[in-house]
């Protein structure tokens, strides 16, 4: 009821109303009552930044570029008994600790200070997102039943940034080199914007052209056949079953396009423009006259993140991403769904299930497969050392389960051995300890048991003398003592895989009727997901991902309510939303509340202290029409109860003659109190911006 309201006004008012009509003649010798129509949009979109901040995800907005940071170097204690000893005398004990673990014995010799800025380029930016955008729609029926629809969406991206480009490092330890199925698109010349590369494999969205700058894809190419109650759809589309602002706890189906302007769009177009299509068949049939039963098959599509350095990249570039989607099989793989709705009076109720793959994807620790030594003079003594050790296999003592990493090792060099490791000695990567662990805690992971697992899982971590550490001090003497072997940084590797799940929603909606006026016609929903055994990301990134049960309950409030007779009517909503597991994009809350390492407890075992409740939201929203509707105005908020805002208002303006002008400014605050680490929203505060945008409808 008043979701098919909203969707007819967002339709009337937004950039695409398909309205001309062509009847072909039955002369023509085709179909009689064949029938075209076709109708689209062109629109230039700009978003000027109002901060100064860059994205920090970014290589040329990292925090540390313009700080010196102090490193000391010291002697893993897997070479304690080798040149320390208790009378060693590079021995120079740290107060507080013992002989024999990370901090205790220094290398004097070795120390330095470093600033990031002396080898990567800081940029400065007026503009997060300038595009040119097309969009156009043909639908074609050949009869009563049976029509195409075919709409095509071209993006253009003439890159007015100042733009990081990895070219600019390559005298720095031979630049960066990427991996095993590394892509050079993504890592070692300027940003690319529009390709989604993955590992073995270039083309992952069917229907979809894209190269740096620009993407033309179909978002809906779609055979639909329609007879007495059944509707049959096949071919490439979005599945809609969500109507919710933020939310999608129904909205099963589609994962999302966040490359061009990430979920920083107009908030009350849903997620109509951020749905993966994919290719499927859908089977919806009006059982009775109050029971609808909606039905798909579809090939699976993973939600698609912004690549590095590009403006909304959200994870750091100090890390390179294999995404598995066709390596694993996941191209290959089918998702369904079956949701039942009905309607009551004033009540209404819906069920779904779902077997499909999380699309957001779940990473660890994955080989670098980069064969690069270590340099430097703190690199070339390692490297030294580690040739001293025994091969395994050319003594007994270096043999099966007697392998001794101190005095015997794996790999021919120091390179062979970080290529079985998840790291890569190459600019770029994480400079410090005090880098690692502001990073870690703001992508809500662990600095701490994320190392250790950087080192248990992989023996070629362990080859090179790394080895597990018990607090936060140990793990910044061991962080930066690589650091400068590297010659500097160190870049980690993680691999993105994705996991099948069985999804379960109950929704009740309930329509009031009151003679107060604005209570009438309040329309409550509750929606509730359930996932048992869902996968999340292991705020390690160790091999062992976090497998729970999960739960998220929605209430939506909402009404269309008249407040002046001169005016037309108001569409207001509320909506909250809590989550056991996770936030809103799927992060789990044990990875909140972590702490850069200057606030850290020297003796802490851990850096993050979770979320001992769960995660919750509140959203509101309105949207009123001005006489004659050639102006709107608009505002939705997004509030996390930690201490974060995500706050939109928003002006429309309509002259008329296919003309429309919008403006909408995104105010976000994840500092309003407490530890930012511990809301949602710190994640995005570099995002402050205002949006223009300029359409033509023809």
């Amino acid at each position: 009821m008043n979701d098919f309201h909203v969707r007819q006004h967002l339709l009337k008012s937004g950039a695409l109303a398909v309205g001309l009509g062509l009847s072909v003649p039955a002369s023509a010798g085709l179909f009689e009552d064949m029938d075209v129509s076709f109708g689209g949009f062109v629109r230039a979109e700009m978003a000027a930044r109002t901060t100064a901040l860059e994205n920090p995800n970014n290589q040329g907005g990292n925090y540390f570029n313009d700080r010196s940071v102090g490193r000391t170097a010291f002697v893993p204690p897997a070479l304690l008994p080798v040149v320390g000893g208790s009378d060693g005398l590079l021995q120079v004990l740290v107060p507080g600790t013992e002989l024999g673990e990370w901090g205790s014995v220094v290398l004097p010799l070795f120390g330095d200070n470093i600033r990031r800025g002396d080898e990567i380029v800081s940029v400065d930016n007026d503009f997060n997102y300038t595009v040119l955008r097309a969009e156009g729609e043909v639908g074609i029926r050949f009869s009563s039943e049976l029509r195409l629809i075919a709409r095509v969406r071209a993006v253009y991206d003439p890159t007015f940034y100042d733009e990081w480009d990895a070219r600019s490092v390559e005298q720095f330890n031979n630049g960066i080199e990427g991996g095993e199925d590394f892509d050079e698109r993504l890592y070692t010349r300027s940003p690319n914007y529009f390709d989604y590369i993955v590992a073995g494999g270039n083309t992952p969205n069917p229907l979809e052209w894209t190269g740096r700058d620009y993407q033309v894809y179909f978002p809906a190419l779609v055979l639909e056949y329609n007879t007495g109650d059944f509707n049959f759809r096949i071919g490439n589309q979005q599945i809609a079953w969500g109507q919710s602002i933020f939310f999608r706890v129904f909205d099963l189906p589609n994962g999302l396009d966040l490359r061009r302007h990430s979920i920083l769009d107009r908030a009350l177009e849903e997620f109509s423009d951020k749905r993966v299509p994919m290719l499927s068949a859908r089977l919806s049939y009006q059982m009775t006259d109050n029971i609808l039963l909606d039905s798909y098959v579809g090939k699976f599509q993973p939600t698609v993140l912004g690549n590095p350095n590009t403006p909304y990249n959200i994870i750091p570039v100090q890390f390179t991403v294999q995404d598995r989607y066709e390596q694993g099989g996941y191209d290959d793989e089918l998702v369904y769904g079956l949701r039942l709705k009905a309607d009551y009076g004033q009540w209404g109720w819906q069920a779904a299930a779902s077997r499909r793959y999380g699309p957001e994807g779940v990473y660890r620790w994955t080989k670098s497969g980069v064969n690069k030594q270590l340099t430097g003079p703190l690199g070339s003594l390692v490297n030294v050392l580690y040739a001293a050790k025994v091969p395994a296999g050319d003594g007994g003592f270096c043999n099966g389960g007697a392998f001794d990493a101190t005095l015997c090792r794996r790999y021919a060099d120091s390179g062979e051995a970080l290529a079985n490791s998840p790291f890569e000695a190459s600019p770029g990567g994480v400079y410090s300890a005090d880098e690692w662990f502001r990073y870690a805690a703001e992508v809500r992971l662990d600095g701490i048991t994320g190392l250790n697992a950087s080192i248990t899982d992989f023996d070629g971590s362990q080859d090179v003398y790394a080895t597990p550490v018990e607090n936060a001090r140990q793990a910044a003497a061991q962080l930066n003592t690589f650091f400068i072997a590297a010659n500097d940084s160190l870049r980690g590797h993680i691999e993105r895989e994705y996991f099948q799940e069985n999804v379960f929603a109950l929704g009740v909606s309930y329509v009031n009727e009151s003679d107060n006026d604005f209570l009438n016609q309040l329309i409550f929903n509750i929606e509730a997901q359930y996932t048992p055994e869902r996968t999340f990301t292991n705020i390690t990134l160790g091999q062992e991902y976090i497998r729970q049960d999960e739960y998220t309950v929605s209430l939506v409030i909402d009404k269309w309510h008249r407040f002046f007779a001169e005016f037309p009517g108001t569409y207001i909503v509320f909506q909250a939303l809590t989550k056991n597991r996770s936030d809103l994009v799927g992060r789990h809350l044990s990875g909140y509340g972590g702490k850069p390492l200057n606030e850290l407890e020297p003796t802490a075992t851990r850096a993050t202290t979770g979320k001992n409740d769960n995660a919750n939201y509140v959203v509101f929203g309105f949207l009123q029409p001005f006489p004659n509707k050639i102006w709107e105005i608009e505002f939705a908020t997004l509030f996390d109860p930690e201490g974060g805002i995500f706050a939109q208002p928003g002006v429309r303006w309509n002259p008329g003659k296919g003309v429309t002008v919008e403006g909408f400014y995104n105010y976000i605050n994840g500092e309003l109190w407490g530890n930012p680490n511990d809301n949602l929203l710190s994640t995005l505060d570099f995002a402050e911006e205002f949006t223009l945008r300029l359409t033509y409808q023809f």
